[in-house]
């Protein structure tokens, strides 16, 4: 996925800012399990569509038409699978060209025949989900069918049942106590808090971060000043932003907690890269 996306009709800042947008989606996500793919548009295919590779099936599973712009597809996207644990990818279109021709997703019964199953999951995904769980085939014909089905319904927890455990890939990093040094986290949340040991209002940034590996960081920015207001910061401190890549120059382990089966490293004494 780090080959070069070129795309008229984006700026390359735009291209770089919508490959980090994807970067920071998958922070915490794994390919354990296969991994959703957009496809790039073409002059004969000018739109981006998104698909499912699973790592036992060779042929990949077309789910759905995203846009016919590459950051706008990539957002899409990103709104359909913020439920899933499953990372993002892009692909260049060839890899795709020899699937679209076949024709074994093609319901040959029922209200729906001569429909393919995507098109289907689309209108009614309750069909395809009968067809998967409830369907009994009288002909060993439609047991490919049933297949494809159960393929869809995976797809259909993914990204519609809310998860507890995104990040369930992070893993303690270094023990309590160890000095830590240059890491790269991409924040993933920030939360404004006074800090209630010192008189007025100092606003400390509280970030919640992940390294490339989905292994998940706590820790404070401190104030480097008072604030006015206790729901804003002052104008000397550093404001840190969602999807921000930060350099750790030094960082001290604090401690280590798991929630909900997912591991947190809290870290202290952090020196932040100019």
């Amino acid at each position: 996925m780090d080959t070069p996306v070129t795309l008229e009709h984006l700026s390359p800042e735009m291209v770089e800012q919508t490959l980090d947008r994807i970067r920071s989606f998958n922070a915490g996500r794994t390919d354990a399990h296969g991994t959703y793919v957009i496809s790039l548009a073409t002059s004969f295919r000018p739109y981006y569509s998104l698909w499912r590779i699973f790592h036992d099936r060779q042929a990949p599973l077309f789910i759905r038409t995203l846009a016919v712009t590459f950051d706008a597809a990539v957002e899409r996207a990103i709104v359909l699978l913020q439920n899933c644990n499953v990372i993002l990818e892009y692909r260049d279109n060839s890899f795709f060209e020899p699937y679209y021709g076949q024709s074994d997703d093609i319901i040959p019964f029922g209200k729906y025949r001569g429909k393919r199953m995507a098109e289907i999951y689309y209108i009614e995904p309750s069909y395809i989900l009968w067809i998967a769980n409830k369907f009994q085939p009288s002909d060993r014909r439609y047991d490919r069918l049933v297949e494809l089905a159960k393929l869809f319904s995976v797809v259909h927890f993914e990204l519609t049942v809310q998860k507890r455990k995104i990040a369930s890939v992070s893993q303690y990093v270094g023990k309590p106590g160890d000095k830590l040094k240059e890491l790269f986290v991409t924040v993933l949340n920030v939360r404004l808090q006074v800090d209630s040991y010192k008189p007025d209002f100092y606003v400390d940034q509280n970030i919640l971060a992940a390294d490339r590996d989905g292994n998940r960081f706590t820790f404070l920015v401190k104030a480097a000043a008072q604030s006015l207001t206790p729901k804003a910061l002052s104008c000397r401190s550093r404001k840190i932003s969602q999807h921000e890549t930060l350099h750790l120059l030094s960082a001290k382990v604090m401690s280590q907690y798991e929630i909900h089966g997912v591991r947190y490293t809290r870290l202290g004494y952090v020196k932040l890269a100019k």
